[in-house]
């Protein structure tokens, strides 16, 4: 295949796939946020908060904020591409900014320079085919970590205070978690890739708002080995901000 039709072929899939997150509702959501989050609240050392049900609410608070804040989004994958956003959330829209950065890549036969792209985010007004364009590449960019995966690894860490948030901090770590259930896990995340799965892990902290249940920050690496003898990772961040 020529470079050029290659480069056309892969717009013309990215494009594609920003119509479809933007036009495309969000999944259901296991509870509403206006559900009481008694999960996240109660005493820490007598019950574990759904880390998923916590991500679902962030991003519910993307979808419909009842106040204005400020979102940081960052992923970086072992192969080199890594992603960023800064976004202004509120009733009146989405703006920011999106970063993306790749490393030299080779494709066949044809060898692509490494770059950096930034593109600003105007996802105005509040339902507009530009704003839901913006909350879901938001959303499908950095809130599909499958953090729920970490679930039975969750350990309660202590009470902090982020991003004008009371919060309750959970660690989690599938290093010690049953090998049955990692491999469930690891199968599960790699669909797709060609490999065979040897070993998943999970590890890194949650921070999760007392008064909602919301996430509000995020700090964790997926990691996988194969049994081709190959490794692969990706590391997730984000921070929610009062505003």
């Amino acid at each position: 295949m020529k470079k050029s039709d290659l480069i056309m072929m892969s717009a013309s899939v990215a494009l594609f796939e920003i119509l479809l997150i933007g036009c495309t509702s969000s999944p259901a959501k296991r509870d509403s946020v206006s559900a009481s989050p008694s999960r996240a609240t109660s005493s820490p050392a007598s019950e574990l908060p759904d880390l998923a049900r916590a991500m679902d609410r962030l991003e519910t608070a993307i979808e419909k904020p009842a106040s204005p804040f400020h979102v940081s989004f960052k992923k970086t994958q072992s192969d080199g591409f890594l992603y960023q956003c800064e976004a202004d959330v509120s009733p009146d829209g989405i703006i920011g900014q999106q970063t993306d950065s790749s490393p030299i890549t080779k494709i066949g036969d044809d060898v692509f320079p490494a770059r950096t792209s930034v593109r600003k985010i105007n996802g105005t007004p509040f339902g507009s085919l530009d704003w839901s364009t913006a909350r879901g590449g938001i959303v499908m960019g950095y809130l599909n970590g499958s953090i729920g995966d970490a679930q039975p690894g969750v350990k309660y860490a202590g009470d902090e205070r982020s991003g004008g948030y009371d919060a309750g901090r959970y660690n989690f770590d599938l290093a010690g978690i049953d090998a049955d259930i990692k491999k469930a896990l690891g199968v599960g995340n790699a669909l797709g890739t060609g490999r065979q799965v040897k070993d998943f892990n999970m590890k890194g902290s949650a921070w999760i708002a007392k008064d909602t249940g919301q996430m509000v920050k995020f700090q964790f690496d997926s990691l996988w080995s194969f049994t081709n003898g190959e490794n692969s990772s990706t590391h997730y961040e984000g921070l929610v901000t009062k505003k």
